[in-house]
C-alpha cells in the first residue's frame, strides 16, 4: 500500500517457529526493508474484536480492527486444521531505524492464526 504517498507495508510472524536467529518481522518504507524483533499478537477468542500487535522495543503498536473474519476448520482424526484469516483494518505507528515515527490510519490489511496438526 501506500503512506504518505510512499510504498508501505509490513511482514510479521508470531509463534510458527523458532525466531531466535532470524524472523520475518520487517517494515516496508519508500522501497526499504526495516527489520523488528519479537513482536507479540494478543488475539481476542472473538476474532472480530480489536487485537493488539506490538514489538518488544516498542517500534510497533498496532490495534487491528477486523471486518470478517474468514474461518475454515477441518478434522479427519489424525489431520486437524482451524485457520482464521481475517480482514480489516491497522491503526498505529511503525518506527523507522532513524526514529521517524510513521502514523498508520485505517490501513487495509489482513491477519491469520493458524492451527495444524498432521
Amino acid at each position: 500500500g501506500l503512506l504518505d504517498e510512499r510504498t508501505f507495508g509490513f511482514n510479521l510472524g508470531y509463534g510458527f517457529s523458532d525466531r531466535t536467529p532470524a524472523s520475518e518481522n520487517v517494515i516496508i518504507y519508500d522501497n526499504k526493508i526495516y527489520k523488528l524483533e519479537e513482536i507479540n499478537f494478543e488475539i481476542p477468542p472473538n476474532y472480530t474484536d480489536q487485537w493488539k500487535i506490538t514489538s518488544n522495543n516498542q517500534r510497533f503498536e498496532m490495534t487491528f480492527d477486523p471486518v470478517v473474519d474468514r474461518r475454515t476448520q477441518t478434522n479427519l482424526l489424525v489431520v486437524k486444521s482451524d485457520q482464521h484469516q481475517v480482514f480489516g483494518y491497522f491503526n498505529g505507528y511503525a518506527t523507522l531505524d532513524d526514529g521517524t515515527k510513521l502514523l498508520v490510519k485505517d490501513f487495509p490489511g489482513f491477519a491469520e492464526d493458524v492451527y495444524n496438526r498432521f
